[in-house]
């Protein structure tokens, strides 16, 4: 768990226009728990084990009454970018990552007329974070015009907080 300044916090709100609200996890160091977290986040975390699994479970999740489509523009035609050049180090990374999650059941072999490129990004800790190009499809989407909240608002709710935490949610 990485906390921050709300000055921190507000420029990569900024910088990314968004915001998230999650729980956290402990994060093993050399072996020991991490001692910083404070009691009330350790007594969270404990009452909620049962629902902070330590793994992704190994299938997708369960149908459910609305299940989740990408509508496009009338008459638009399926995209398919050819894939980015990668490097040896990527092409190995892409490789473990796209193993993990079909052993997990979490993706499966398509044949589908769309297609997306991959591209990494470096990780703080020096490892790769797996990103799929979807902006040609983006482009043809049909937006959701539902109004968000104003950034500026949204910072105007934290006034008085004091602790702020930024977390990578599975690698994310």
């Amino acid at each position: 768990m990485c906390l921050e300044t709300l000055a921190r916090f507000e420029k990569d709100v900024k910088r990314t226009d968004t915001g998230f609200l999650a729980i956290a996890t402990e994060v093993e160091n050399d072996g020991e728990k991490a001692s910083k977290t404070p009691e009330k986040i350790k007594e969270l975390l404990k009452e909620f084990q049962d629902i902070l699994p330590d793994d992704l479970p190994n299938e997708l999740p369960p149908y459910r009454t609305h299940q989740h489509e990408i509508v496009e523009e009338p008459g638009s035609k399926p995209t398919f970018r050819a894939p980015y050049r990668l490097s040896p180090t990527e092409l190995t990374d892409m490789k473990k990552q796209i193993e993990y999650l079909l052993a997990k059941g979490l993706i499966r072999p398509s044949t589908s007329p769309y297609g997306a490129p991959v591209l990494f990004t470096p990780k703080p800790d020096g490892s790769l974070r797996m990103c799929i190009d979807y902006r040609a499809l983006n482009k043809q989407t049909i937006k959701n015009k539902y109004p968000i909240p104003r950034i500026d608002d949204l910072l105007d709710q934290l006034r008085g907080a004091t602790v702020f935490s930024k977390l990578d949610l599975r690698s994310g």
